[in-house]
Order: C-alpha cells, then structure tokens, then sequence
C-alpha cells in the first residue's frame, strides 16, 4: 500500500518515469492497493488476536478515541469548513503548512468531539439504558405502580384492562 501510494512522487518533482513504467502505475495501482488493504482489514474480521494491527488497535489511546468517535466525526466537516471558509489570504499548500492544519483541525474535532460526547451522547445513552432495562424499584419494572390497598397490586396488565 505505501508503495503505491509514495511512488507517484518521484513523477512530482520532476524525473520522468519510462511510459511502460507510467503504464504499468496505472493499470496495477488499484489492485495492489485494494490487495494491501485486504491484508490489513483480513485479520481483525477473521478475529486472530495476535495480528499487529489488533495489537495496534487495543492501545488505550485508540479506544478512548473510538468512544468519541460519532461525535468528533460530526463535528469535525463544521471545523473544516468553518476554518477554510474564515480565511481571508490565498493558500499555497505545502506539505507542511497542510500538516500544521491537520493536526490542528484534528486536535479541535477530538476535544469538541470529546465536549459533545460527555454532554449530550453519554447522558441520552444512559437514559437510553435506563427506559430499556425498566426502572428498579424493589424489582419492578418501568410502569409499575407500587399500591397495596386491599392486598392488589396494580401491574402493567391491570392498567392496560
């Protein structure tokens, strides 16, 4: 994968490549990308524990972004557009200045991210599990009504009759 992705270089800084060589780039650059891919993404769908992009993978970092994950991936499109849109001078991209702008714009989608997660996705999920498994009062579920008078106990089915 890195191969086919690092190769075209050399064509942007000027050396010319031979037009078989061209050739060959473009006919088989997908495939082994595609291939490479496979070979990164087949081990954790056939669950082999001991693969290195598992190993990869279970690092405390990378779950703790996985938590905020649906709420940085909403904000960050709004980051973007809001940040190139704000700019008021011509941009020649380097790969530097491109770089700077990545890991800047990254750092603010994962601390919104982590912002909107703690405020609005954790407590909707918590009263989520809170409706789903009932109530626990004395192991009654939700819509059960605690009433003792004459030895009757009102439940979900006496209310609905």
């Amino acid at each position: 994968m890195a191969l086919v992705t690092f190769i075209v270089r050399p064509l942007q800084t000027g050396s010319h490549w031979p037009q078989v060589a061209h050739y060959l780039y473009l006919v088989l650059s997908k495939p082994v990308f595609i291939f490479g891919m496979i070979l990164t993404v087949l081990p954790s769908i056939l669950g082999i524990s001991n693969s290195f992009f598992a190993l990869i993978l279970n690092v405390k970092i990378f779950a703790w972004i996985a938590r905020i994950s649906f709420c940085t991936y909403l904000v960050h499109l709004m980051l973007i557009l809001g940040y190139y849109y704000s700019r008021t001078y011509d941009v020649y991209y380097k790969v530097q200045d491109t770089f700077a702008t990545y890991v800047g714009l990254l750092t603010l989608s994962l601390f919104f991210g982590f912002i909107m997660t703690m405020l609005v996705e954790l407590p909707f999920a918590n009263l989520l599990k809170l409706l789903m498994t009932g109530f626990k009062t004395k192991g009654r579920g939700i819509g059960e009504v605690q009433e003792e008078k004459s030895g009757s106990l009102l439940t979900n089915e006496s209310i609905v009759k």
